[in-house]
């Protein structure tokens, strides 16, 4: 597999509203610019990865299922505009959790970086070119531990992403 250079986008507040534990696809919807944008990276042969902390998940919110659901249709209308989402890897831990299987720390949680580390090891990537958005300290910091170029987003995703393929 050819080496080549990632985007790494937090789902809520990146790609997405974070209106708080979106899981249904009608409270799913896209920030300005972002189709654009991930056509943009396509188009500059980048591979996208969305890596999400699902907490719901632990707190009871909605099921694994739910988000799989989700994720599958995000992935399927992406595809309709010729957007390959490489993975979508989500952590359904929390500390804080009430369904017990996912009460618990675990470092693909972000501001651990297993969920990056887990990309890494089955897709060849130009770490040097790659890069990574997302809208919270934890995503900074999971970032940095992976020797990621960094940004919070901005209010327009094209134009952030032309930015940075400069």
């Amino acid at each position: 597999m050819k080496k080549k250079p990632a985007a790494f986008l937090d789902r809520d507040g990146v790609i997405n509203y974070d209106f708080g534990y979106v899981y249904k696809y009608k409270d799913f919807k896209l920030r300005p610019g972002v189709i654009k944008g991930l056509q943009l990276l396509i188009k500059n042969d980048y591979r996208i990865f969305i890596i999400t902390n699902q907490s719901g998940i632990a707190r009871g919110f909605f099921k694994i299922k739910d988000i799989e659901i989700l994720h599958k249709k995000i992935k399927k209308n992406f595809k309709k505009k010729k957007i390959l989402i490489s993975k979508i890897k989500y952590s359904p831990f929390h500390i804080k959790g009430i369904i017990k299987k996912y009460k618990r720390n675990s470092k693909t949680r972000k501001p651990g970086n297993l969920m990056i580390k887990q990309i890494l090891k089955k897709w060849n990537t130009d770490l040097e070119n790659s890069f990574m958005i997302g809208d919270k300290n934890s995503d900074k910091i999971c970032a940095k531990t992976s020797k990621l170029y960094f940004q919070f987003p901005k209010k327009n995703f094209w134009k952030q992403i032309k930015s940075i393929l400069k």
